[in-house]
């Protein structure tokens, strides 16, 4: 019975640490949303698969992801890492949307 104990005890903590490990290991990735429109739910693509952020308004969003982001989708369109492309939104205005590193910027047209 002893030995079973300190079994159980020792996979527990290989449990614990595993996940405390996976938890130091995520980074964040931020969407800048510098125009007054709604983007809706934004996935921001890492290693894992999508990580969904909604972006309801102009302002600073946060998505965690386990990696560097690949890609980023907006109103089903997508950017790719170190590009920037041009989004029509739900509302029929076009967006410029970066994606570089972690950080995800949309800005208006206007200018572009």
């Amino acid at each position: 019975m002893t030995t079973f104990k300190s079994i159980s005890v020792a996979v527990l903590l290989v449990l614990a640490m595993t996940t405390l490990v996976t938890a130091k290991a995520n980074s964040v990735a931020t969407v800048q949303n510098n125009t007054t429109y709604s983007l809706g739910t934004v996935a921001v693509y890492a290693s894992n698969g999508p990580n969904y952020v909604y972006v309801g308004a102009q302002g600073t969003f946060y998505v965690n992801v386990p990696s560097l982001p690949g890609s980023v989708v907006v109103n089903n369109q997508v950017v790719i890492q170190g590009q920037s492309g041009m989004v029509r939104l739900l509302n029929g205005a076009t967006v410029k949307v970066t994606l570089s590193g972690y950080i995800v910027v949309t800005d208006s047209q206007e200018g572009f």
